[in-house]
């Protein structure tokens, strides 16, 4: 009997001390190669998407790749050594959350750009790869850093496991259907491509003019790159700055309203961030609050500066207690 428990015990402890998160950060040979093979991205872009990476018109799939490939650097050690520190404290906040995660096993990649690829992000993802930028290494401090690969990591969770996907969609509303909404002609020029959204094939009902509407959730430019030029100058001109978040019913893909107009868009999705772009983007800075702030957004990492912002409210909390209360009961069934 006492060697069964002492058996348990030791299972028990490795369990716990087990890493969730298998990560390397890439050579900039890797990145190069890794960056260029996401072949499926490159096609699904439009032709505003490619004119507002390149900051030109009549851009090429060929000119974005082969710039793509010029904006991967190498890391120094002290960002891989901040990259080991944002894993560990994640996997800290799991471990004493009791999560255990869907996280792929092979490993996450990280790998370091200028981003001027994708419009001068902080970050963003393809797969099971992480690109992150320069200057939020550089600028970052430890908390901000933390969040953001959070966040990320969100989405690498979200493609490695469907069932984790729907769970956590169901949490703001938002059910995720067997196939891929197919929009109009008008609206699929428009949309700005995100590289963390690989599916558009989910929606929530919105009340809209008095009317329950079964919408997507999604971003669209309100310009191309020529005209935002023309108004601001093209030093100025970037796509954040010209955009909207709008709704799709899913019924009338060729017709789309902006957030405003449905009258419980904050009630349906919750208001901690202002980051709607589609649900996944709203889910990510959720899931990073959670996991790095728990419900009372504490940070024991945090400095003086820190720790006063990390103790901001928010505006929903019981979808952070949502959340917390689905990490810690998911059981992988993927």
């Amino acid at each position: 009997m006492k060697k069964t428990l002492l058996t348990i015990l030791f299972a028990s402890l490795a369990l716990v001390g087990q890493a969730q998160i298998h990560y390397h950060c890439a050579s900039k040979a890797e990145g190069q190669q890794l960056i260029v093979a996401n072949t499926d991205y490159y096609n699904s872009l439009n032709q505003m998407d490619l004119d507002w990476r390149m900051r030109k018109s009549g851009t090429t799939r060929e000119e974005l790749v082969d710039f793509a490939k010029s904006c991967v650097q190498e890391f120094t050690d002290k960002e891989k050594e901040r990259i080991a520190g944002a894993i560990a404290y994640i996997e800290k906040r799991l471990r004493d959350m009791g999560a255990t995660l869907p996280f792929p096993k092979d490993d996450i990649v990280f790998i370091k750009t200028s981003m001027e690829e994708e419009g001068g992000a902080g970050a963003y993802t393809h797969k099971t790869e992480i690109y992150i930028g320069e200057s939020v290494l550089h600028r970052a401090n430890d908390g901000q850093l933390y969040t953001l690969v959070a966040h990320e990591l969100f989405h690498c969770l979200t493609r490695n496991s469907p069932d984790f996907r729907r769970g956590m969609y169901k949490l703001i509303g938002f059910t995720v259907m067997d196939k891929d909404i197919a929009f109009g002609p008008d609206i699929q020029q428009k949309i700005l491509t995100n590289p963390d959204v690989e599916h558009i094939d989910n929606y929530a009902e919105f009340t809209i003019k008095g009317k329950k509407r079964k919408c997507e959730l999604m971003v669209l430019y309100t310009n191309s790159w020529e005209e935002a030029s023309a108004k601001v100058g093209k030093d100025k001109a970037t796509f954040f700055h010209f955009n909207q978040s709008v709704l799709v019913p899913i019924d009338k893909p060729n017709k789309y309203y902006p957030i405003e107009e449905a009258s419980d868009f904050w009630d349906v999705i919750g208001h901690n961030t202002e980051y709607v772009l589609a649900p996944e983007e709203t889910l990510a800075d959720n899931f990073s609050g959670a996991v790095m702030y728990g419900p009372g957004r504490n940070s024991n990492i945090a400095s003086a500066k820190e720790k006063k912002e990390s103790q901001i409210k928010y505006s929903t909390p019981q979808l952070i207690d949502n959340i917390i209360l689905f990490l810690k009961s998911y059981q992988q069934k993927d």
